[in-house]
């Protein structure tokens, strides 16, 4: 496949240094799998960017814009999964931190490679380090996509081990949050627990699926505050995001787990809906 990049339509790969996303981080983003060359997920990812846009007090997003960007992206990755990658900011202009009077936004849509991870990480779980560093609570922007992500980026640099894939975070009170680049759900006693984000974290689309299909089995479905020790004591856990699905945690700290039925059932879920990329030998065990 090749990567391409739209901003406003234009193939550029270069945004104003006064835009207001590059200065402030004044502006949203979304990650959006592409699948054998579809959008699965595409009306769950662009409702998230409406939503913020109106939290953010942002123009709304034109999908007909966007969509004219992605007709032209689209055929680049020639069939095979892929990355779509959208930001929508406040564009340029406005004294300070004042955003002009009228804002005119910025579109950019880029394509770019499926990231290609071990098939091990789906068969039989991921290592977690937990980070040192803690996600603020700020309720204006919990649960939105927005451009600053300089908690997730020193988070991130905690750690170099290159067989550890992801991050547990924790917040200033020291509730189990969400992931570096994802959410993550805890089965206790049959019950799938993942945490309130009404403070602070971002609200994953592959969450959403994963709590709405929980719910249709007539699980039970608890989202709370928790700490390390009742994620420690969990039956299973698993990470979600819309690139990788379902990733289940084999190990955090000292504590191993098995995959558990819960987290393979609803990778199966997931993966026979063709909702996320999942490696096809995985797709066999699950």
């Amino acid at each position: 496949m090749r990567s391409g990049t739209l901003i406003n339509g234009n193939p550029d790969c270069t945004v104003t240094a006064v835009d207001r996303g590059f200065l402030y981080g004044d502006g949203l983003f979304e990650t959006v799998a592409v699948v054998g060359g579809d959008l699965p997920l595409w009306p769950r990812h662009w409702k998230r960017l409406e939503s913020g846009a109106r939290r953010l007090g942002l123009p709304p997003p034109s999908e007909t814009a966007f969509r004219g960007d992605l007709e032209r992206l689209l055929p680049l990755a020639d069939g095979d999964n892929a990355v779509l990658r959208l930001q929508y900011t406040a564009g340029s202009g406005g004294r300070g931190l004042q955003r002009p009077a009228t804002v005119t936004p910025t579109r950019v849509a880029s394509l770019l490679p499926y990231p290609r991870r071990p098939e091990v990480y789906w068969e039989s779980g991921v290592r977690l380090h937990v980070c040192a560093t803690r996600i603020a609570e700020q309720p204006a922007l919990a649960g939105i996509k927005h451009c600053n992500r300089l908690e997730y980026v020193l988070a991130r640099g905690e750690w170099s081990d290159e067989h550890i894939p992801e991050g547990l975070l924790l917040d200033t009170q020291n509730k189990v949050c969400e992931g570096t680049i994802s959410n993550v759900f805890a089965v206790r006693q049959g019950a799938l627990l993942t945490p309130s984000l009404d403070r602070c974290g971002v609200h994953g689309v592959m969450r959403a699926i994963v709590l709405e299909q929980a719910s249709e089995w007539g699980m039970t479905v608890e989202q709370g505050r928790y700490t390390l020790d009742d994620w420690l004591a969990a039956d299973e856990l698993f990470l979600t995001n819309s690139l990788i699905g379902i990733w289940p945690v084999r190990v955090l700290l000292d504590q191993h787990w098995q995959v558990g039925p819960i987290t393979r059932r609803l990778q199966q879920a997931i993966g026979t809906a063709g909702l996320a990329p999942i490696p096809d030998r995985a797709m066999n065990k699950v």
